[in-house]
């Protein structure tokens, strides 16, 4: 126990004191766990995102991503840094075929950026299914 204090206490330190000037230490793995999930999001060619993605979400986006029983550390972790990244992540509509109206983050106003109104009875479950397919415009 008291080896971990003392590690805590020199990992606040600032550099010249000796100490590796993080402020946060838990903050800034956070950041960098939101980072790495950023990463898998963004591209796969790394065998490392393709096994994560086999394995833990192999029919989902990362951001869909959910625990499962027997995960290993890494992938606890990154699922920590992935709620991080949650709270700011915004998608870019495009053409809207992958971006589902009532769960992804897609309205730019709000905490939630998503629909106000309820879902109710409709049908329609993606964006592109608002924009029309000949003018590209909101139908």
């Amino acid at each position: 126990m008291r080896r971990r204090e003392s590690t805590r206490i020199h990992q606040r330190k600032p550099k010249k004191e000796g100490g590796l000037g993080f402020r946060d230490i838990h903050g800034f793995n956070l950041a960098m766990l939101a980072n790495q999930c950023w990463r898998l999001g963004d591209k796969l060619d790394p065998l490392c995102a393709r096994i994560l993605k086999a394995k833990y979400y192999p029919n989902t986006s990362v951001l869909e991503a959910k625990p499962k029983s027997g995960m290993s550390y890494t992938w606890r972790s990154i699922l920590g840094g992935l709620e991080v990244m949650k709270l700011g992540v915004i998608w870019r509509i495009g053409d809207g075929r992958n971006i589902k109206i009532w769960s992804n983050p897609w309205i730019p106003r709000g905490i939630l950026r998503r629909p106000i109104t309820p879902r109710g009875g409709h049908v329609l479950t993606n964006v592109a299914d608002l924009i029309d397919p000949l003018t590209g415009s909101w139908a």
